[in-house]
């Protein structure tokens, strides 16, 4: 299969995560979900980047802490997630996350690939916008741009030194390790699949760059639904599963589209978020915690992102 440019809509469940016991919600062992997240992180607005606490919608299926939300608005966040994660001893049943947007890049690197392949050969410019259904409308958490750096892999040890340990831990070890006994029930042998690098706002591709839409954190915040994305020509709101490619577009064309995404990101009061700080490991847990300890923990390894 030949490398392409291509534009994707990548649709992908828009439920939420809530909460196992009070406070705390634990690795997800069932189906992928979105959390509304709280992370130190760089953001856009206008043209400069600034640096601070933002709340975004994303994937996180490791560990959180959780904090409430009262009020929440219509098709908006029931709970803000303070997001870590703890080693296990095992990453069976455990799900992965991908689309990854933490630490120094955006990854994207297996996810829907074994199934379909065009995901598995995109040249540099390719956009994927990550996103759901909801009421016959899309709508995006995640907007990745295939940067310049990729990783073809098919076992864990073509990923060996080429990405972090964190994303070892959260994405990559899930992966193969539920895979390997997938294949051993089937009899199946593993396809290549390619980790992405992300384009990034001091590494773009033709201007562009990867992004989640964000706002700056504030006390008691009632969070903002993801926002709705209209492109008839590249975008069907009415696809819930599966992927949709156009692939008959030349760089210009995807930037116009980059463009009008971001435009219409901000028209509906929301930032670009570029960077956020990786989330805490830990080696070990104290779940569930006491209710004195439930707070907001921002604590995490130093990176680019560091305020």
């Amino acid at each position: 299969m030949d490398d392409k440019l291509c534009f994707v809509q990548f649709p992908h469940q828009g439920e939420q995560h809530g909460q196992d016991v009070p406070g705390w919600k634990g690795w997800n062992r069932g189906g992928h979900k979105r959390k509304f997240l709280r992370r130190t992180g760089k953001y856009v607005v206008g043209a400069k980047v600034e640096v601070g606490e933002v709340l975004f919608w994303g994937e996180w299926e490791p560990e959180s802490r959780v904090q409430r939300i009262e009020n929440p608005v219509p098709h908006g966040p029931r709970f803000i997630h303070d997001p870590y994660y703890v080693v296990p001893e095992s990453y069976e049943c455990l799900e992965n996350t991908d689309p990854f947007v933490f630490g120094e890049q955006f990854h994207y690197g297996v996810c829907k690939q074994p199934t379909f392949r065009q995901l598995s050969y995109l040249l540099p410019g390719s956009i994927i916008v990550f996103g759901s259904c909801k009421d016959n409308e899309f709508v995006l958490d995640t907007l990745f741009v295939v940067g310049n750096r990729w990783i073809d892999h098919s076992t864990l040890e073509d990923l060996a030194g080429g990405v972090s340990r964190e994303y070892k831990e959260v994405t990559v070890f899930p992966w193969y390790e539920n895979l390997a006994k997938s294949e051993a029930c089937a009899g199946a042998s593993s396809q290549t699949c390619r980790l992405y690098f992300g384009a990034s706002r001091d590494n773009p591709v033709h201007g562009m760059y990867s992004f989640f839409p964000c706002c700056p954190y504030e006390v008691n915040s009632e969070g903002f639904a993801r926002p709705k994305i209209e492109i008839p020509q590249v975008v069907n709101p009415k696809k819930c599963t599966g992927v949709k490619y156009q692939i008959d577009l030349g760089l210009n064309e995807m930037k116009l589209l980059w463009d009008e995404i971001a435009e219409q990101v901000k028209r509906q009061g929301r930032a670009l978020g570029v960077c956020a700080k990786m989330p805490e490991r830990r080696i070990a847990d104290t779940k569930p915690l006491a209710e004195s300890q439930r707070i907001q923990t921002l604590a995490g390894p130093s990176s680019k992102c560091s305020a």
